[in-house]
């Protein structure tokens, strides 16, 4: 992780090469992918499967080197559907299908989960840095 989505590059290229103003998101959540993300697809997998975003935190950007992971343990599941996984992203909003995605990136290893499955993050897992 992480690619940045397209809605991201925007805003960070308007805000400091620019006079645009950000809003800050209020809170942030995870979702996952069932093919490869990209910075105008997150890939994400359908409402109603039981793969939902979950909210993660972040703490402060580690310095110098620019980079911050999940303050918190994430549990996706339990899955309604089988379901192969392969990449994650950040959005500006937990509501299904919509608001607008931060960053994106690919799993080391894809994860196949079946009915009743689980998929837990834990503290530390997801690690974001910008080069």
């Amino acid at each position: 992780m992480p690619g940045v989505g397209a809605y991201l590059e925007g805003v960070l290229l308007n805000y400091s090469l620019n006079t645009g103003s950000v809003t800050r998101p209020t809170n942030w959540a995870v979702g996952l992918s069932q093919g490869a993300p990209s910075s105008i697809s997150g890939s994400e997998v359908g409402t109603g499967s039981g793969w939902t975003r979950q909210t993660c935190p972040f703490p402060a950007a580690a310095s110098p080197i620019g980079s911050c992971s999940n303050s918190a343990a994430m549990t996706f599941g339990t899955g309604l559907t089988a379901a192969t996984f392969s990449g994650l992203q950040i959005w500006d909003t937990m509501a299904p299908t919509a608001g607008n995605m931060l960053y994106y990136g690919t799993l080391a290893t894809p994860r196949t989960l079946g009915v009743g499955d689980s998929l837990v993050l834990p503290i530390g897992a997801l690690v974001i840095t910008l080069s």
